[in-house]
This record gives structure tokens, sequence and C-alpha cells, in this order.
């Protein structure tokens, strides 16, 4: 285990399109370092996940589209970590379900298709971060053939859990 403090300690962790750099940075330790786990030392803090006044920051939001979705006993499987420019992909299994997070830090939106092996249930539930909101929930999106088609909106990160 290291210290990180990502992107840093100095800025205020609300700092949008800063925080989605958290994100960013959680998928990469996730799927090209092939981390167990992630941890944040200092949770309340100006520049933590949450801040001193104990409401989730930004920070905090793009964290939980892995802390409230990839539970405990999940493990990472098989996902194509860059379908497109500025798009970072990663999946995760356990209690029946499937996870998918994708962080788009590009300044436009991206439409992206899915498609899912051993799991595809009738629909997909959906969360989104971006600049104005905080791990909203985006209602569900169909699975046609085990695939489904997302607008990715710009600088975002969106959760599916698919059942």
């Amino acid at each position: 285990m290291t210290e990180v403090y990502y992107p840093n300690s100095t800025d205020s962790a609300d700092l949008w399109p800063q925080a989605l750099d958290v994100g960013e940075h959680i998928h990469r330790a996730m799927v090209d370092a092939e981390f167990q786990a992630y941890i944040w030392w200092y949770i309340r803090r100006s520049y933590g996940p949450m801040r001193e006044d104990g409401k989730i920051s930004k920070r905090g939001a793009t964290m939980a589209h892995f802390a409230r979705f990839v539970r405990p006993g999940y493990v990472r499987v098989e996902a194509t970590a860059k379908p497109a420019s500025d798009v970072y992909v990663s999946a995760y299994r356990g209690g029946g379900s499937t996870v998918v997070v994708a962080v788009n830090k590009g300044a436009a939106a991206v439409s992206q298709q899915f498609t899912l092996s051993n799991s595809a249930g009738p629909s997909v539930s959906s969360w989104l971060t971006d600049a104005s909101r905080n791990v909203v929930s985006q209602g569900t999106t169909a699975v046609s053939n085990g695939s489904f088609t997302v607008t990715l909106p710009a600088r975002s990160m969106m959760t599916f859990v698919i059942r």
C-alpha cells in the first residue's frame, strides 16, 4: 500500500472536471495496475471524498461509482479498457450483478455500445456524475441481444448495473 493524493491535496475536491481525474486514476489503478482495492486514507478533508462539512465532494462522487456499486467480493472482468478516445471502461461481477464503470474525459458526448457476455439481463440501471450532478439515477436502458448503447455525456462518469 502506498499513499497518493490524486490529483493533489491542495485543490478543492469540488473542482470539476479535475475531480473526474480521480475516476480515471481509480480506473488505471484497477485495470492497468491490477489493484485489489483502492483506499482513500483521509475521508473528511477539503481535498477528499467528503468535505469538512460532511457532504460528499465531487471527488467523492467519482469514487462512489466504484465504492457504491462494486462491492466486496466482486471481481474485475475483461472489458475494453479504452473503447474510444478519452473513454475509460472497467467491469466487475459479483452478487449476481455485472457493474460497468465508464469515464468520459472528453469535451464531447460519446455514443458507446456495450456488449455483455454471460450476464445480459433485460435492462440496465445507470447513474451519472458530471459538473452539475452527483451519482444521479438515469433510469434504465433496454438490453437487446446482449448489448446496450448509451450516450456518455462530455466530462462525465457513468455506472451501469446489470442484474
